[in-house]
């Protein structure tokens, strides 16, 4: 890796900064990504990042910030409406997703933009996450016009009323570019509604296609289950984020 991870715990929740190579010297501002679960993406980050790296340097990619999220609550903060558990040794889905995405808007951002080089144009602001991660990362779109493209690994469409949802729901973000990303044999192990996840997932491909047009969509598939390939999933998504195109 020849960027830099910073560690800050900031409004009482631990988050990351990875900053391109070559910030101290620079002054250029930067686009960003936000990404979810960004305890668990650290870890993976480090093991993709000098690939990541490399596309940059042969200006396949471009330099972006990443900043990643470590959740307090995860099961309530990426949850869009309440929801009880689908297994009685587990906690209900708290359906906290309006709060967090308002703390990522007013509280997070412009700290991050008061203390790093940031982009503050849409054109430059994207969001990602994986499982429920991704689920509050699709969500933002029908609550704020914030971001231009999303990339959402392996989400949580299974949820209870998503489908649904993203189908009669006004899209208050009508102008972004989407890639998912999604195993073909997510949950066939399951038992619960997890087992139709690949159907929910292209579900949600063939609604969002309708309303973002096809030309703004990406639909990726593998032959995994659902915690399966992840570190090639996360370095599709990236590189989709910090495409030119």
């Amino acid at each position: 890796m020849k960027g830099t991870i910073l560690t800050r715990k900031v409004f009482d929740r631990e988050i990351f900064i990875y900053l391109p190579v070559g910030y101290d010297i620079s002054d250029k501002r930067y686009p960003i990504v936000y990404v979810q679960d960004g305890d668990k993406f650290k870890g993976y980050l480090t093991k993709i990042i000098e690939d990541i790296e490399i596309g940059i340097s042969n200006e396949l990619l471009e330099e972006h910030i990443l900043v990643g999220i470590t959740p307090i609550d995860r099961i309530s903060e990426y949850t869009p409406w309440f929801s009880k558990a689908l297994n009685e040794r587990f906690n209900d889905f708290g359906g906290q997703a309006d709060n967090y995405l308002k703390f990522l808007l007013e509280d997070l951002q412009p700290y991050i933009e008061n203390e790093f080089r940031v982009s503050v144009n849409k054109e430059y602001r994207k969001i990602m996450g994986y499982s429920l991660g991704a689920l509050v990362s699709l969500y933002s779109v029908y609550k704020n016009d914030n971001y231009s493209k999303i990339a959402s690994i392996c989400a949580s469409q299974w949820y209870e009323n998503w489908i649904k949802f993203v189908d009669k729901e006004d899209l208050v973000n009508d102008n972004f570019k989407l890639i998912l990303i999604a195993g073909r044999k997510e949950g066939y192990k399951k038992t619960t509604i997890h087992k139709d996840a690949p159907k929910f997932s292209e579900k949600s491909y063939k609604i969002f296609k309708k309303r973002i047009g096809e030309k703004n969509i990406k639909m990726i598939w593998d032959e995994y289950d659902h915690h399966e390939n992840v570190l090639n999933r996360y370095k599709i998504a990236l590189e989709f984020l910090l495409s030119k195109i």
